[in-house]
């Protein structure tokens, strides 16, 4: 679904960590819309997750029920310290958003499935404009897409390079890492 990134030929946003550190994550309605919000420890809000797809409203998953299940995903990987990265992965077939503690590593904790045919790329470039209102510098590619999750809670961030990452293939390839 991702392709390789090209050394050098993309930046990402790095935070500045004491600015951006997280306190908490928490559901609340923003515009009628439930949104997880970050709650810094400078004590701004910053919207993570606008939920507004009704794609799993059959299966029991509204968007308000989403939001909740999470924000406290995001609350509780936070304060385990596993919060560090944001990337993509595919958990029986199905795109998902998950965690990682290091740029490269693996999905190690869920914290959302996406529609089929979603791409998971895009996914964390709408989660970075959320926060910069603006087309943000990821590429799409072979490889995952690793998002800091104090870049989207960064209120003043700076650009450096982007980190290549291969995704695996094959039998591994539909597998958590």
């Amino acid at each position: 679904m991702l392709s390789a990134l090209v050394a050098g030929a993309a930046s990402v946003v790095v935070p500045h960590p004491a600015e951006a550190r997280a306190r908490s994550f928490l559901c609340s309605t923003i515009g009628g819309v439930p949104t997880t919000v970050a709650a810094t420890a400078d004590g701004r809000s910053v919207p993570v997750i606008r939920w507004t797809s009704r794609a799993f409203d059959n299966a029991g998953w509204t968007a308000a029920r989403r939001c909740q299940d999470v924000s406290t995903r995001f609350d509780i990987y936070n304060r385990e310290g596993r919060l560090k990265y944001l990337t993509t992965g595919r958990i029986n077939d199905m795109p998902v958003i998950c965690t990682t503690t290091s740029m490269g590593g693996g999905c190690d904790r869920l914290l959302y499935t996406l529609k089929p045919g979603q791409s998971a790329s895009a996914t964390l470039q709408n989660l970075l404009d959320v926060r910069v209102k603006a087309r943000a510098p990821l590429v799409e590619s072979n490889g995952r897409t690793y998002l800091s999750i104090n870049e989207l809670l960064d209120p003043s961030p700076v650009t450096t390079p982007a980190v290549p990452a291969v995704e695996p293939t094959g039998a591994d390839a539909n597998r958590l890492f």
